[in-house]
């Protein structure tokens, strides 16, 4: 009945200090250092906290995350749950997934971030900016078996969502050509999603073989198929 009466615990207070963006940086690295000594669960997910915030000095505050990164990958399996946890509630995602990549193998990350895909970024009770940054984040570390899982968030309600997706699971390379193909001659409602995935396409120079009449005859103003049966602006 009278919590409101009582003092907010130290990770608390330290945490408010951590995402103040006003004033100094000093106040925050230190809060950011007491927190790492911490050293408990509670406490490293309040130092995740934060990439929350950006601070006004924009080189400052990406050396602030590089050193909080440095904090998180120094305690090693420990900050795992903590992160994971983080990835799961909020939609600054980008240098969380760095810190994990910093302590994890490959055969332990993959099937970490396959598990946060499919809990986070393919709820529908997620919101479109956290579904669509959790994608994002998968930059440079998109295996077979992170495609595949994001293969079904081409089919995202949301365009935002959809054009991560599309650019994610492309980075398997051309394996990955018919899936997205359908994606594109599915999305007759949804220009956004045709643009992207031609501009794609052009760039990759992959071919448009066993889907060409029906790409040539939805495809975007300003692209076409040449005689090679490769997309090109016009």
């Amino acid at each position: 009945m009278f919590d409101f009466l009582k003092s907010r615990s130290p990770i608390e207070k330290l945490t408010k200090r951590l995402t103040e963006t006003a004033g100094e940086d000093g106040p925050r690295i230190e809060a950011a250092q007491k927190l790492a000594e911490m050293d408990t669960a509670d406490a490293t997910f309040a130092l995740v906290k934060r990439f929350t915030v950006s601070s006004k000095v924009i080189d400052q505050d990406v050396e602030e995350k590089k050193m909080v990164v440095q904090m998180l990958a120094d305690k090693g399996h420990r900050a795992v749950e903590p992160i994971l946890k983080f990835l799961k509630s909020h939609h600054q995602v980008e240098w969380p997934v760095r810190a994990l990549v910093r302590i994890l193998p490959n055969e332990e990350l993959v099937p970490m971030l396959v598990g946060v895909l499919e809990d986070t970024a393919q709820n529908p009770f997620t919101s479109p900016e956290h579904r669509s940054s959790l994608i994002k984040a998968m930059e440079g570390h998109v295996t077979p078996e992170i495609a595949a899982v994001l293969l079904k968030s081409l089919e995202d309600d949301d365009d935002d969502v959809r054009i991560s997706a599309i650019h994610a699971v492309a980075e398997v390379g051309e394996e990955t050509r018919e899936k997205l193909l359908e994606a594109f001659i599915s999305a007759d409602d949804r220009p956004r999603i045709r643009i992207a995935i031609a501009e794609l396409f052009s760039d990759r120079e992959w071919p448009v073989k066993g889907y060409r009449p029906s790409i040539e005859a939805t495809l975007p103003q300003g692209f076409q198929v040449t005689a090679k049966g490769l997309i090109r602006r016009r």
